[in-house]
């Protein structure tokens, strides 16, 4: 049933249109339909057209779903009158978190999309049903999801070495957030305006704090570019809890999915489509992992742990919380290893030398799944000693399976869940490949001049940023760090490496192809090349 945030969200997408239409926001096809003035534009006035289009191609109206007690059209239609044929019988079994948010989207430029695509309270009049681990009770598992599996993993890993100084700890996390696309390690973690789903979720009060956290840690490192004497360990934990599949064929979308497809333009508007995908996503998950996750970043005094003459392996030994086994009853851990005594003198944050400085100045924290009481505690201790214990992670790890978080997604295009029976369906299809690939463009590390010395180039939220080699400095890492020393010795010989252009636009399509290329960008750099290709066809 209609929930009084999808009835919200419904209502601000037609005034985001408004807005977006006044410019203020910057594989497959259907059969051919005889074009029609009315499909230009299909405002939100006639949402109950949509309405009963979509429940003549669906089966909510089927009468063996009349009064199963179950909600097959969303609106309720379905169920005016007193449930006779509840599917599972005299049993009330309940959809579970995995299943209920199973689908949801991401965008392959790191900012949160905010709404499921999907009706996960559609179960097509069965009762297919799984049991839970963690309640010891059987779950009744919705329609789209084709395969849930729980699976128990725990595991914790720490740096190997300690990081001297930012850009390899970026270029490693960066590195972990991108998605396997031909945009390099661009990101846009904010969006241009609050998305509906963000909207909705502060209506009912979700709190989506867990990937707020992690972009916020990514912008606090890397502001510590600039600041000596700082080196950096790194120490990840993870629980999951269930695999899934969604099902490749009759998938049941969400009534506010298919009203939001219908109002798009059929002729291109890009600041529309961008704010579509900002608020769905590029892609939808196909398949994923569901559990918990936390990553810790210690920002450590150098000069400190040089005074104290500390290794590599004493600071790792001594930040992990020793998770060593996997978990029985789900929250108990089954074997851990106590902190030695004098790994105070290495975390906690009160303990100073002789200088006054601590080890650790500071930790960052970045928390998914589970909930927000538990996160708060964990990020309070940490803040406090500098450390987490075996009894702080039980306590966060416990209320996991109540508030899951996608750890892992495959991900699918998501015009591919646009009805190819909808009106205009075609065009909305051929739009959203097109918005996707200018919205990548838009914010490419392309629009970027190249670094020197083999420097990694990011582009995060509209900046350009070099990541730069450890012998290497500067803002496009033109300075070597030993021509400051006493003794600089010889330089290096550093190796450049050029930075593609944007793709041109495609050319026309002649032979059932075409064709756009791109130039290599070495801004004057000597013997600096580009790896990969210039030219690139497709079919048409």
């Amino acid at each position: 049933m209609r929930t009084a945030a999808m009835r919200t969200a419904a209502l601000l997408w037609g005034l985001r249109l408004a807005a977006l239409g006044s410019g203020l926001y910057g594989g497959r096809r259907a059969a051919r339909r005889p074009p029609a003035a009315a499909l230009l534009v299909e405002p939100l006035v006639g949402v109950e057209r949509v309405r009963r289009l979509q429940r003549r191609q669906s089966s909510c109206t089927k009468k063996r779903f009349q009064c199963n007690g179950d909600y097959d059209c969303e609106d309720g239609s379905d169920e005016d009158c007193e449930p006779l044929r509840p599917p599972c019988g005299p049993v009330v079994l309940e959809n579970n978190e995995q299943g209920r948010t199973a689908g949801y989207g991401i965008n392959i430029l790191g900012s949160d999309p905010r709404i499921n695509p999907f009706n996960n309270d559609f179960f097509n009049g069965r009762c297919t049903r799984v049991r839970n681990p963690y309640t010891l009770k059987h779950d009744r598992l919705p329609w789209n999801v084709g395969l849930l599996n729980y699976e128990t993993k725990v595991e914790e890993t720490a740096s190997r070495e300690i990081y001297e100084d930012t850009h390899s700890l970026l270029k490693e996390l960066l590195t972990e957030m991108s998605v396997k696309v031909d945009a390099g390690l661009s990101f846009k973690f904010f969006t241009s305006l609050p998305t509906l789903a963000e909207t909705a979720a502060a209506s009912s009060k979700i709190k989506l704090n867990g990937e707020y956290e992690k972009k916020n840690m990514i912008k606090e490192v890397s502001e510590y570019s600039n600041i000596k004497n700082k080196s950096f360990m790194r120490v990840k934990g993870t629980v999951q809890l269930s695999t899934y599949r969604m099902r490749s064929l009759d998938l049941k979308m969400a009534d506010e999915f298919l009203e939001h497809v219908a109002s798009l333009p059929v002729q291109y508007e890009r600041g529309i489509y961008f704010a579509f995908l900002e608020d769905y996503g590029t892609h939808y998950t196909k398949n994923g992992r569901t559990g918990g996750e936390y990553e810790l970043v210690y920002v450590l005094n150098q000069d400190t742990i040089k005074a104290r003459n500390l290794t590599e392996r004493r600071v790792q030994e001594c930040i992990k919380i020793g998770i060593t086994a996997d978990l029985g009853s789900f929250g108990t851990v089954v074997e851990g290893h106590a902190k030695k005594d004098d790994c105070d003198m290495v975390t906690n944050k009160r303990q100073v030398d002789v200088h006054g400085k601590a080890t650790v100045d500071k930790v960052l924290t970045s928390v998914k799944g589970g909930t927000l009481e538990s996160a708060v505690a964990m990020r309070a201790k940490l803040n406090k000693d500098g450390a987490m214990d075996i009894a702080t992670y039980q306590n966060w790890a416990r209320t996991v399976a109540d508030a899951p978080a996608l750890l892992y997604s495959e991900p699918e295009p998501i015009y591919m869940l646009i009805p190819l029976a909808m009106p205009g369906a075609n065009s909305r299809i051929l739009n959203l490949k097109r918005a996707t690939a200018d919205y990548v463009a838009e914010y490419n590390v392309c629009k970027c001049d190249p670094c020197h010395n083999g420097g990694t180039l990011a582009l995060l939220d509209g900046r350009c940023m070099c990541l730069c080699p450890h012998l290497y400095e500067g803002r496009a890492c033109q300075n070597h760090k030993g021509d400051t020393a006493q003794n600089p010795g010889s330089r290096p010989r550093g190796t450049h490496e050029g930075n593609w252009s944007c793709w041109s636009s495609w050319s026309g399509c002649s032979g059932a192809k075409r064709s756009r290329t791109r130039a290599c960008n070495t801004n004057g750099l000597l013997e600096a090349e580009c790896r990969g290709d210039r030219r690139r066809d497709d079919h048409c």
